[in-house]
């Protein structure tokens, strides 16, 4: 190669020779490896774990997706994160000959099935044998997991347990483990409140929690999560249609930076405004509001006190044009605008061209978003072509989304003026009724 590729990833590949070549050839220049449907071709699979060949001493990133790969790694001494998700091959065995190549583990995720049941391993380790002694090449064990988090104990700080099958009691083991500090763990989706607030009671160094959906998580386990975290960074809570009156708690929490509580249709417009009132959070710099039951003056005031948000989502609320206007005077660092669906916003939102007098606005046209990169207005029906060919022009645009706007006709060319107007636009749809233009580009950013 003449140019050096640091991130590779390889999709629906079967590792034969060639590969096996090109892996060997260009193995100190990765950094980041992705597999996704990759599988070691049937005549060498055999060999694979006893001649483990890929020594890649500047990969910090793996990542698999339903690929046997993990047996082909024999030195990843500076791997941080490891993701292994769907069918992986992966064993007790493998477990162990991993912990004998990763020092520098900090993130850890996996899904799959594992055996938990003590009957059940016992299939597996007969006559005395143990994991230590002789660890199964048929199945991972929770024991087999267990031994590899407390190898990586003094490094990992993060775990994605949301698409592995545990029980309660197996989970609340893992937050146990003496000398494991986790920041940032992400739950398996069926989990009972109760054993979320003991993971957390027992990991208090948590700054990062994503509770999903399916998770039983109601006010009364915010409240509680809240007052035993009170160090928080990062929540993730949607879609939830159980919590209300806990938002109150929530933005009590001083260190908060991103908040995401899209489709949590509950919070009613009230408790908004007394959390607002009563609001601590001022370090916000991602906030997912979606489907917000907020009042438009709550949101306008708690925008205000938190002008360094770079990634807002205000999709199907009530935002408004003066709200809007807000936003784009002083909130100038937003990279990220997601405005999908809100009726009340019309072209002197973002044009800031306002037809009447209104002494506490400055009007400021969208424009003034100078770090936008991705912008979302779809399905607004009051926004026209010209506020569009008025409002839209960013140095930096990658990503434009214009849904179902029914001033697109696509003889008007109003998407040639668009892309003119935004030079590194590389992902645009513009769309009306059965009418279509899209660009479709690589785009790697923080879209909602």
């Amino acid at each position: 190669m003449t140019r050096h590729f640091e991130w590779f990833v390889f999709i629906r590949i079967a590792i034969s020779d060639s590969v096996v070549y090109f892996l060997k050839k260009y193995s100190k220049l990765f950094v980041r490896l992705i597999f996704i449907d990759c599988r070691i071709q049937t005549q060498k699979r055999k060999s694979q774990y006893r001649e483990r060949f890929l020594k890649c001493d500047n990969l910090k990133y793996l990542e698999t997706e339903n690929s046997d790969v993990i047996a082909l790694f024999a030195f990843i001494p500076n791997v941080t994160t490891l993701k292994i998700h769907e069918f992986s091959g992966l064993t007790d065995y493998a477990m162990c000959q991993l912990n004998k190549t990763l020092f520098k583990l900090e993130m850890f995720s996996l899904s799959g099935s594992i055996i938990y049941n003590e009957a059940h391993y016992e299939k597996y380790y007969l006559n005395g044998q143990t994991i230590e002694t002789n660890p199964s090449k048929s199945v991972l064990s929770f024991a087999g997991l267990k031994k590899f988090i407390e190898k990586h104990k003094n490094t990992i700080t993060g775990l994605n347990l949301s698409k592995l099958k545990l029980s309660s009691e197996t989970v609340v083991t893992i937050s146990n483990i003496n000398g494991l500090k986790l920041k940032n763990i992400s739950f398996t989706p069926d989990l009972p409140s109760s054993v979320i607030k003991k993971f957390c009671a027992n990991q208090l160094s948590l700054t990062s929690l994503q509770l999903t959906s399916l998770c039983h998580v109601t006010d009364e386990t915010v409240c509680a999560l809240c007052k035993c975290l009170p160090n928080l960074e990062n929540l993730y809570i949607c879609p939830n249609r159980k919590i209300d009156a806990s938002i109150v708690e929530i933005f009590q929490l001083e260190h908060l930076e991103a908040l995401f509580l899209g489709h949590s249709k509950a919070i009613s417009e009230l408790n908004y405004g007394q959390a607002v009132f009563k609001l601590k959070a001022f370090k916000l710099k991602d906030l997912n509001l979606e489907s917000a039951q907020i009042a438009d003056y709550s949101l306008c005031e708690l925008l205000k006190r938190n002008l360094n948000i770079r990634h807002l989502n205000l999709s199907h609320t009530s935002v408004s044009n003066e709200t809007l206007n807000m936003i784009c005077r002083n909130l100038i660092n937003l990279e990220s605008l997601s405005l999908d669906t809100c009726t009340r916003i019309s072209d002197p939102g973002i044009t800031g061209e306002f037809q009447y007098d209104f002494s506490s606005l400055t009007p400021t046209p969208l424009s003034n978003l100078k770090n936008l990169r991705k912008l979302d207005i779809s399905n607004n029906r009051l926004i026209t072509s010209n506020g569009c060919i008025k409002a839209l022009k960013f140095p930096y645009l990658r990503s434009l989304l214009l849904q179902e706007c029914a001033f697109f006709i696509y003889r008007h060319h109003i998407h040639r003026i668009l892309e003119k107007q935004n030079p590194r636009l590389i992902h645009f749809i513009i769309s009306a009724h059965s009418i279509k233009y899209v660009k479709v580009g690589d785009f790697h950013g923080n879209l909602f």
